[in-house]
């Protein structure tokens, strides 16, 4: 029995060894998936690596202390600036999800900084984009501090002691003149004001990410599985007899893309009414461009399972590069996680996963409250990427599977 036990795992192992997709989808993808989660949770042992995060900004003051409070903001590292000529463009900047936040120095900030007054700056946030908005706030906080600390501090210290003892200017700051201390006192960091951009939000941010993000992912993985039915009716020799009868190639893939199209609506339909009855969902706004998000992401998803099912030879190949395929792009492309909160680099390798695009036009509705124009340019590409997918398709459908029969 032991020598049976024995000979059949020496089989096993041998099959195993001869299929190198197999020993991929064991010991690659989870060297790859660990590699994204490091990166995107900004994991790096060299400084240069480490996430950088956007902020926009509109000098409304325009005076030599803002140009050097800008100067000094420029160059910290982990912070890129976008300079806006207007307060409108900042604001707009952050309501439509190109940027985090916005600093608005307002006018007097020169005179402000002199007199040791509070500071004139507003800084504009979105609440969804929480750690990305905490790396900006204690950016700005250490700062301003340290920009504005010495000057506020003297001049703190000068209004006090003309209040409380009813000293004149010039006395005071011969007083101060005379003090020889090479320290201090640490004022207070100097606030700024903080204003949530756009208004009423419908529904929750976490919610739209989990509904969102999930749906793509599984959507993904549904329709490869409704793929490899091409490869069952070959294997089964139905799609032989379909090739036999007068049907073009192309037919039988547009049929097979047809239903999992249908079946693609239906279940985001599903997932997006579950949401709406279980988590409270509000899907009252902007029904027409929701049904037309709907499409274009079942579309561009169906059509990427045609693609797989058409480059792969066997439904275990198939099963092995859909897996690796889909996890990577979800892990990217903003299923598993917000791609905001992702380094920069990766940030730019999501816009070419179909996850990043379906997302963000669900974004679009539900978080930012935009709406139809803001939603077509996202249904635009996904549909894009679904016609190039499904000619690809065709031509590896006639390339691969037709000649194996």
């Amino acid at each position: 029995m032991l020598s049976t036990v024995l000979h059949l795992a020496k089989k096993d192992l041998l099959l195993f060894a001869a299929d190198k997709r197999a020993i991929a989808l064991t010991f690659l993808l989870p060297i790859a998936m660990i590699t994204i989660f490091y990166f995107a949770f900004g994991g790096s042992g060299q400084d240069g690596d480490s996430p950088v995060v956007a902020l926009i900004v509109t000098d409304l003051d325009s005076s030599q202390a803002s140009q050097r409070f800008l100067g000094d903001l420029d160059s910290l590292q982990g912070l890129r600036l976008d300079i806006a000529g207007s307060e409108s463009a900042s604001r707009n900047a952050v309501a439509e999800g190109k940027r985090a936040a916005a600093l608005l120095i307002k006018a007097g900030f020169g005179d402000s900084l002199a007199r040791g007054g509070s500071l004139p700056l507003e800084v504009i946030y979105d609440s969804g984009r929480p750690m990305e908005f905490g790396i900006i706030s204690q950016l700005l906080y250490a700062q301003i501090g340290d920009f504005a600390g010495e000057s506020q501090g003297k001049a703190r210290a000068k209004k006090q002691m003309m209040q409380a003892f009813g000293m004149d200017e010039a006395t005071v700051e011969g007083l101060m003149a005379q003090m020889a201390s090479g320290e201090s006192a640490a004022p207070a960091a100097p606030l700024f004001e903080a204003t949530e951009v756009v208004g009423e939000r419908n529904n929750d941010f976490s919610l739209i990410q989990a509904v969102a993000g999930t749906a793509v992912m599984l959507l993904l993985f549904s329709v490869a599985g409704m793929g490899s039915g091409l490869l069952a009716e070959r294997e089964a020799g139905t799609l032989k007899k379909l090739l036999y009868a007068p049907i073009l190639p192309s037919a039988i893939l547009g049929g097979k893309f047809a239903s999992t199209l249908l079946l693609s609506v239906a279940q985001l339909l599903l997932m997006f009414a579950f949401a709406a009855l279980a988590f409270g969902l509000d899907l009252s706004r902007n029904l027409p461009a929701l049904l037309l998000m709907i499409v274009a992401t079942a579309a561009v998803c169906a059509s990427l399972g045609m693609l797989l099912a058409s480059v792969s030879r066997s439904r275990k190949q198939l099963d092995g590069f859909s897996t690796i395929l889909i996890l990577t792009m979800s892990a990217i492309g903003g299923s598993m996680m917000p791609v905001v909160f992702m380094p920069e680099f990766l940030q730019k390798l999501a816009l070419g996963t179909v996850n990043y695009w379906a997302i963000q036009g669900f974004y679009d509705l539900y978080w930012r409250n935009l709406g139809f124009a803001s939603v077509l340019d996202n249904a635009g590409i996904l549909l894009g990427l679904a016609a190039l997918m499904m000619g690809l398709s065709t031509y590896f459908f006639r390339r691969n599977l037709v000649r194996m029969l």
